[in-house]
């Protein structure tokens, strides 16, 4: 797994949809705008995996500080997703390394180590039971990467 630079990978915020609308970025990569869209406005890290991209953006809002994690196909189009963090949750990014050349390891929230795996093929999944506390994915059966922390309550 290579820790892709801001000159390889980029983020162009786009114009808020208003209201509760997730803010999105269009993704630069090497200086050229894409189609592709993420959440979030500020690019934490960028991995490249074989011809996967893995990408953790935030929002910056103080407060509602959520870490969106997306990875992409090697035509950038989105193949898996998960926000960790959620409303009064505080939180900042600090990465804390790559393991096992598929695997990143990372704190954000809950005072705890997270870790992101990248899977060889997809697994399966159960909907709301399959993640835990403070990670969210849109509903599916599926999955391409494993979130794994235990989170402490916030003091």
């Amino acid at each position: 797994m290579r820790n892709l630079t801001r000159s390889e990978v980029a983020l162009a915020p786009l114009p808020s949809a208003g209201g509760d609308a997730p803010l999105k970025s269009r993704i630069a990569v090497n200086g050229q705008p894409t189609e592709a869209r993420a959440d979030g406005v500020v690019l934490e890290a960028a991995f490249q995996w074989r011809d996967f991209y893995l990408l953790f953006t935030s929002d910056d809002i103080p407060q509602e500080d959520l870490l969106h994690i997306t990875l992409f196909d090697g035509q950038w189009q989105p193949l898996d997703a998960a926000t960790l963090g959620g409303a009064y949750t505080t939180g900042s990014f600090s990465l804390i390394g790559v393991e096992g050349g598929n695997t990143v390891r990372f704190r954000f929230v809950g005072d705890t180590d997270w870790s992101v795996e990248i899977l060889q093929t997809p697994g399966f999944r159960v909907p709301f039971m399959s993640e835990p506390k403070g990670v969210t994915r849109p509903l599916g059966f599926s999955r391409h990467f494993v979130v794994r922390g235990d989170p402490q309550p916030q003091r």
